[in-house]
């Protein structure tokens, strides 16, 4: 039995395969970028554009969000891309949802939410956002690369 309260890497160790078990057959496929510290990275064959679930305790936040971290020409392609279905994106996934440059020349979808205590509860609830996240965003990039 696990203890109540995670560590931040056994939270985002588990994370994936809760996401995958919430996903439709097409997108189960997915690859782990190893997790760091207080991140993990999701994606589908490029890593420089992937699914982010990122602890950011300073904050007090966790952010999920589809990143853009490639070449800046791609990455503002996406990022035209998601604007043109940002009505979309936040009735599937809330207002909170905001698609933007940011870090120079990198682009994402993404929304935090407060920092909860790492809980089997906490991380049933990041994983179906994230897979709700996936499930909304990869159609509408598939075939704009």
């Amino acid at each position: 039995m696990r203890p109540a309260l995670m560590k931040t890497r056994e939270f985002l160790q588990l994370l994936p395969d809760l996401v995958r078990q919430q996903l439709p057959a097409e997108l189960k496929e997915f690859q782990v970028a190893g997790s760091a510290m207080s991140l993990i990275k999701l994606h589908y064959g490029d890593p420089s554009i992937h699914y982010e679930a990122w602890i950011q305790r300073r904050t007090k936040e966790l952010e999920l969000g589809l990143h853009f971290e490639g070449d800046p020409v791609t990455n503002h392609h996406y990022l035209q891309v998601l604007n043109q279905y940002l009505d979309d994106i936040q009735a599937a996934l809330g207002q909170e949802v905001e698609v933007e440059e940011w870090a120079r020349s990198w682009t994402r979808a993404h929304q935090t939410l407060p920092l909860q205590p790492l809980t089997d509860d906490f991380l049933v609830e990041v994983s179906v956002k994230l897979s709700a996240t996936m499930k909304t965003l990869e159609p509408l990039i598939r075939g704009q690369g």
